[in-house]
């Protein structure tokens, strides 16, 4: 498990910079066994202070620094899982003579590299070049960190997973320190749902998470609900101007009041205008208290109101108002974010008999506290997260048996395996394999559902999802009732005609896919409407994207999101020093929640203190390493286990030696303070 560097040893031209740069020391250069042009144009023999080609010799973190930075081009990181990572050892400090004989006077690259192993990594090209490491868009384009307008910096993994750009390694990193105030202000600076986020969010960037390829990722999304639950954030300043423009938003979701929130902060009079008595949207009406406990949401969108955002309740468009209505009342702009909360038919033969409950309106019904009751057998079809939410429900809300159908196997559901798990621990049942055909009925109600048997087909040849095809077999469920979560579109009733705004053929809201601004000046459109469900994590990117088009609509800015990304923005200190543990560690998991089907409140424990800064200390820190002049190992394979001592016998390295390790001499014991 792990990072395996592989160097084209052809193309190297021994410069020694994918050592200088590599934070945790994971290179070293071997030593020339035989003459060679090291040797200069006399003697015929290696020179022990000279360097030959580059060596894995601790364990790599997968930053890709050395990639970035080789001149040539000639380095690849490549992901090995299942298998450990040979290393080849290390050779120790450079011995150079104190004075170069007159026949050895012409020097290698090594000469103006920073040598080896050296516990501070200033800027490798000392004080003639200011140096971050950068991207390098294509393979051709080399020494891009000696040009002004290089690409910028690279994020961490799991920032750009972020539909949002949560700098997550930052506040993991602060949660590490005890620094929890920070902690949360990060995290909260480009999502104002970081504790709807820390409770629900399905953490991309845990897919993404670096660490996941020597052991398991960090646990973020519960790293964020500790920030949140043990710091504070300061009180919201006011906005620097009071602009005139007022600003309509239609829909109180995730996507709506972040773009008030941001509108706000920017000093824009913002109106919310809600069709459901809470706002929220489908945080509040979809997604049931056991897994969001209600006044975390309240608190969090309490906080947006009191930014001095009017919220109107109970204000449906194409009921109450329409689109010239809000323009007559002197609307300057107008965000449409009305969601996705139209719930799919089955399309099967007998699918409107009574008895067949759209998902989406059971879990409106429940969060609303109108305590819809069931009873009997119940069947939930579909696979994903509302499916489990819905099941899950319905086994509170007084059904004797709850199972889930899905079509697929379950490792094709769309939800979240933790979902999964926890419906089975409350005694639902996984049906998978099963293509809803007929639903049964006497009288008018449903008694059954009849289903056909699917079974795995052939693995394309391209790699893509394997089919689950038809076996001519079927099966018949008993049923009282039947949930259908297969999926939620928009309700295009909302738009009359003549509106000027385009809707695609499934319901959707046309709009353009950067500024979010739709056929009609001076609206927008983001969110579900425009996408299709997504999650909440995208939602909030999708209402950030658009507070910025209309800023820049309205004052002519020329790029809106980096004027809200200043208004928002929480500067902490660069970090002087990093300690990495790359040894293999357990992940870090919050108790199992309590299985009481008997209420809908929480029991979802998180992190204790000690248990978040252990898990915050396997973090590589992908965010700051490229910068930070001083990267310490206290753990792992990495330059601590050649220090003076060793490693702690716990941890004592690997001694693996790869097939690329020269024949030199046994190679010197590394000094405590590294290379001089």
């Amino acid at each position: 498990m792990g990072y395996r560097i592989d160097i084209n040893h052809a193309g190297c031209i021994t410069c020694g910079i994918c050592m200088d740069v590599c934070p945790v020391e994971a290179l070293d250069m071997s030593r020339p066994d035989h003459p060679g042009v090291e040797t200069g144009p006399v003697g015929g023999r290696p020179l022990p202070w000279a360097m030959e080609r580059p060596l894995q010799v601790g364990e790599c973190i997968g930053c890709g620094i050395c990639v970035r930075e080789c001149p040539p081009n000639v380095m690849t990181v490549v992901e090995l899982r299942g298998e450990q990572i040979p290393l080849a050892e290390r050779q120790g400090p450079i011995e150079r003579p104190t004075a170069v004989a007159a026949d050895e006077a012409w020097l290698p690259l090594s000469a103006v590299t920073r040598e080896a192993l050296k516990p501070v990594h200033p800027t490798p090209w000392g004080e003639i070049f200011p140096w971050r490491t950068r991207s390098r868009p294509k393979p051709w384009q080399t020494w891009t960190t000696m040009v002004d307008t290089a690409p910028a910096t690279p994020m961490a993994p799991c920032q750009e997973a972020c539909p949002a750009g949560t700098d997550a390694g930052r506040y993991v990193g602060l949660v590490g320190q005890g620094r929890y105030d920070e902690a949360y202000q990060v995290a909260a600076e480009v999502n104002p749902f970081p504790s709807v986020c820390g409770w629900i969010c399905t953490a991309p960037c845990e897919s993404a998470c670096r660490r996941g390829v020597l052991d398991e990722p960090i646990s973020i999304r519960t790293l964020k609900r500790f920030a949140v639950e043990h710091g504070k954030l300061p009180q919201v300043p006011k906005p620097e101007q009071t602009r005139p423009e007022r600003v309509a938003i239609v829909g109180g979701g995730p996507a709506g009041m972040s773009a008030a929130w941001y509108l706000a902060r920017l000093g824009y009079p913002v109106t919310v205008l809600e069709a459901m008595p809470v706002p929220g949207g489908m945080m509040a009406i979809g997604i049931p208290e056991y897994r969001l406990p209600r006044e975390v949401l309240q608190e969090e969108l309490q906080r947006i109101l009191d930014a001095g955002v009017e919220l109107r309740l109970d204000t449906a468009m194409g009921r109450d108002f329409t689109l010239p209505d809000l323009e007559r009342q002197g609307f300057k702009a107008i965000f449409l974010a009305t969601g996705a909360s139209k719930s799919r038919r089955l399309g099967v033969p007998g699918d409107d008999q009574r008895g067949m409950i759209p998902a989406t309106r059971f879990l409106k019904e429940v969060n609303l506290g109108e305590n819809p009751l069931l009873a009997g057998d119940v069947i939930v079809v579909g696979g994903g997260s509302t499916a489990m939410d819905a099941a899950r429900s319905a086994k509170r809300s007084g059904a004797a048996s709850v199972s889930i159908v899905y079509r697929r196997g379950r490792a094709d559901m769309p939800a979240q395996a933790e979902e999964v798990e926890a419906a089975e621990r409350e005694g639902i049942t996984i049906l998978e394999g099963l293509a809803p055909k007929e639903v049964v009925g006497r009288d008018g109600e449903v008694v059954a559902l009849r289903c056909e048997v699917t079974r795995p087909g052939a693995k394309p040849a391209d790699g893509g999802r394997t089919p689950w095809m038809p076996t001519g077999e079927s099966r018949e469920l008993a049923a009282t009732a039947i949930l259908v979560a297969i999926g939620e579109e928009p309700d295009p009733s909302i738009l009359p005609e003549g509106a000027g705004i385009e809707v695609s053929g499934w319901a959707g809201i046309v709009a353009d896919p950067n500024t979010l601004a739709t056929g009609r000046a001076g609206i927008f459109a983001g969110g579900d409407v425009v996408s299709g469900p997504k999650t909440i994590i995208e939602a909030v990117a999708a209402g950030r994207r658009a507070a910025g088009s209309i800023h820049e609509y309205l004052s002519g800015v020329r790029d809106g999101e980096a004027d809200i990304m200043r208004t928002v923005r929480v500067k902490t200190p660069a970090e002087a020093t990093l300690r990495l543990d790359i040894a293999d560690r357990p992940r870090a998991h919050a108790p199992l929640p309590v299985a009481d089907t008997a209420t809908f409140k929480a029991t979802q424990q998180g992190f204790g203190e000690a248990a978040a800064k252990a898990e915050s200390s396997r973090c590589f820190r992908c965010d700051a390493v490229y910068a930070c002049p001083s990267v310490q190992v206290v753990a792992g394979r990495g330059p601590a286990d050649s220090r003076v001592g060793g490693p702690s016998a716990a941890h004592a390295p690997i001694a693996a030696v790869s097939s690329l390790t020269p024949a030199t001499p046994p190679s010197r014991q590394l000094n405590q303070g590294g290379a001089q």
